[in-house]
């Protein structure tokens, strides 16, 4: 078992890492024409793929799906995306990124993983793959504690 010491400075960290990375992945970012919020927004939607439904989109970046609306609003407005109807539910809407939406995704890709290899290049695959399993055991679990703690 690990001591308690061990265990707070693992989950300590996990917020400067967050804000850390967010920063410099901002700065990175900067020079391609969108905020790093609707950036974000693009990243994830070609990631998740081809008409991913609003719902998913704001559960995936953490926020409300109101509050996504008008990030998607600028989207749009900057001819990077729309958003569709989804058939047979009046209520949602599909993400679609347009052309440029999609070659800014692949040159924000290109330019983040040129990122990640100069911070962690030199540092070893298996520990990165030890820390990433690290970090999907602690979401799994957490994920896990708050679904048994509403039934409680």
């Amino acid at each position: 078992m690990r001591s308690d010491a061990s265990l707070y400075a693992f989950t300590n960290s996990l917020q400067p890492v967050r804000r850390a990375w967010t920063q410099a992945a901002g700065r990175v970012l900067a020079g391609m024409g969108l905020s790093t919020s609707l950036a974000t927004v693009v990243l994830l939607a070609s990631r998740l793929g081809p008409h991913v439904q609003q719902k998913i989109l704001a559960l995936e970046l953490g926020i409300n799906p109101a509050a996504l609306v008008r990030l998607l609003d600028q989207g749009e407005a900057a001819g990077v995306l729309v958003r569709n109807d989804v058939e047979g539910d009046r209520r949602s809407k599909a993400i679609e990124l347009l052309p440029e939406g999609r070659r800014l995704a692949e040159r924000m890709e290109r330019t983040l993983a040129e990122l990640r290899r100069q911070l962690l290049g030199d540092v070893p695959r298996a520990e990165i793959d030890a820390a990433t399993r690290m970090l999907r055991l602690l979401e799994e679990r957490a994920a896990r504690w708050l679904r048994d703690d509403r039934v409680r």
